[in-house]
């Protein structure tokens, strides 16, 4: 059987040659779904990336009415760690805000103020398992009602905008995802069963003259493996070339990089083997049953 590949081979880049009035829309789709693919599959990861980092918003801040005295902190801290949406508590006294100050900002900028201005503070991490808008405001009010807290903050409107807006960013990429991976497998499908159409007495004579399985079907699915490599491939290839322009441009997304690598590989290590299965399947459908 093996003596048999290189006939074999040479026979599956032959159909694809002959039947390019067939391969060539097949082609076109499945570079246009696998770009689609690796497009969405991109959109996911940064979704999924947004909201591990979404944790730092859902961070609450909360302001001393005066210096506090140990004892005071203390009682505060004790308070606080008892709220169940607590998950990390910390107490940043005023000189070291001051010095978190002036390694952030010039210190020219405190020039005209004699002494240090800026308050104590605890800073409150929310749970995991808490992280929303109505935690966030209900803590709020708690804090504002201890007797030593004067102001608290919090990013509302950052939380209330990725709140409306993060499922969206999972929802559109997997559902773009799915469209395109049903639109590819009925373009697979179909393009092979024309291809066996145009082929079908040659097939029916290797069939009915002895011809195994194998030395049937293995053109095909060399076929559609070509198919989905070549397709694919390009998509890859295109995408990576719009995808440096802007890394350029905005180099915050230089850290995704990696992954849209791997989402390429993914995206055409999937088609060129889903494309090689439907040939597979419908030729062998085809020696069972006929078309």
């Amino acid at each position: 059987m093996l003596h048999r590949l290189p006939y074999l081979t040479a026979e599956a880049f032959r159909g694809l040659l002959r039947h390019r009035l067939v391969i060539i829309p097949s082609l076109a789709t499945t570079f246009l779904c696998s770009f689609l693919l690796i497009a969405s599959m991109n959109a996911l990861s940064f979704a999924v990336s947004l909201s591990m980092r979404s944790a730092s918003l859902y961070r609450i801040e909360a302001f001393f009415l005066n210096t506090p005295k140990p004892a005071e902190v203390d009682s505060v801290l004790k308070i606080v760690e008892n709220f169940e949406s607590v998950s990390s508590l910390d107490y940043i006294s005023d000189e070291q805000a001051l010095e978190e100050f002036k390694k952030s900002f010039p210190e020219d900028m405190l020039y005209l103020v004699e002494e240090n201005p800026l308050p104590a503070s605890l800073r409150i991490q929310i749970r995991a398992n808490s992280q929303n808008l109505e935690t966030i405001q209900k803590t709020s009010k708690r804090l504002l009602a201890i007797p030593e807290i004067s102001v608290v903050q919090a990013p509302i409107e950052w939380i209330e905008r990725w709140e409306n807006f993060k499922w969206h960013f999972f929802a559109i990429p997997m559902a773009v995802s799915a469209f395109m991976l049903i639109i590819l497998w009925l373009i697979m499908w179909n393009a092979i069963r024309l291809t066996l159409l145009s082929r079908k007495e040659l097939v029916n004579n290797i069939k009915y003259s002895g011809g195994t399985p194998f030395f049937i079907q293995f053109p095909f699915v060399l076929e559609g493996l070509l198919q989905g490599l070549i397709g694919a491939g390009l998509a890859a290839i295109l995408f990576n070339l719009i995808e440096k322009p802007i890394v350029e441009y905005f180099p915050l997304l230089s850290e995704f990089i990696q992954k849209s690598q791997m989402a390429s590989i993914f995206v055409l290590l999937f088609v060129a083997v889903s494309e090689a299965a439907v040939s597979f399947f419908t030729v062998r459908k085809f020696l069972a049953r006929g078309i």
